[in-house]
């Protein structure tokens, strides 16, 4: 068994297995051949709930200096600054080492962090208005995602809020933001569901941990706003088939 799949066990409770073959039409044509792609709608009934998986611990910096760029697919291209895509977002780049997750004693530093509008991921059929992905990396390459759902009605103040009404314009220059309080990021609640999955842009890779957050953080309407004028028709991949895999629930109040 390899390293990266004995640690999904820990995770997941299970080694990870291929599901049956994808039904045609059911995926994109770039990942027919894919069974165990995300996002997926998260049935919170069907969820195995499993306090046996290890507790997510947080290692985020309360003051970490930041530059946001937008993550363009096209830049350089004919029409590029023009164009939209669901592949593009807008994302910080973590300085290497500054900060990481701990899961079953394993060590996963925090790569990245960026949104997607609507929610890639459903929980019970209901999209969110907005998605953050804070992308790990463990010690052999393996990538673990933890999945955070935002809503509106916040008071402000938040790390999104400044992220999200400082995000820069296709081709434009980075924005650099100063002590950044990264250790508040996520909430409190870090209960999360558990599944194996893939990324959500090409090429789709699979085998990649996703914890989504039941818990939600809410910003004010107009840092939700200032996102969404750079992204009008949205960022996000459709819900994909669940194709036999088994989501499970870790309680973590």
């Amino acid at each position: 068994m390899s390293v990266s799949v004995s640690r999904r066990a820990v995770l997941f409770g299970a080694a990870a297995t291929a599901a049956t073959a994808a039904t045609p039409g059911l995926l994109s044509t770039a990942s027919a051949q894919l069974p165990q792609q995300s996002p997926i709608n998260i049935n919170t009934l069907h969820a195995v709930h499993s306090p046996e998986l290890p507790a997510v611990h947080i290692h985020y910096p309360a003051a970490l200096d930041l530059s946001i760029r937008y993550e363009s697919k096209d830049k350089g291209q004919p029409g590029g600054c023009e164009s939209r895509t669901a592949e593009e977002t807008v994302l910080a780049e973590i300085p290497a080492g500054a900060a990481w997750v701990t899961l079953g004693g394993v060590r996963y530093d925090l790569v990245n962090f960026h949104f997607h509008t609507l929610s890639e991921h459903r929980v019970d059929g209901r999209q969110f208005p907005l998605e953050q992905h804070f992308v790990h990396s463990g010690p052999n390459g393996e990538k673990l995602v933890i999945g955070l759902f935002i809503t509106t009605g916040g008071a402000g103040g938040t790390l999104q809020d400044k992220v999200l009404t400082t995000v820069p314009t296709e081709c434009g220059d980075e924005v650099h933001l100063p002590h950044l309080n990264l250790a508040t990021a996520l909430p409190t609640d870090l209960s999360t569901f558990r599944y194996d999955g893939s990324l959500t842009t090409s090429p789709y890779t699979e085998h990649i941990s996703w914890l989504v957050l039941k818990s939600h953080r809410a910003i004010l309407p107009s840092s939700l706003h200032h996102f969404q004028t750079r992204f009008p028709d949205g960022d996000s991949r459709p819900v994909q088939p669940l194709n036999g895999r088994t989501v499970k629930y870790r309680s973590q109040h």
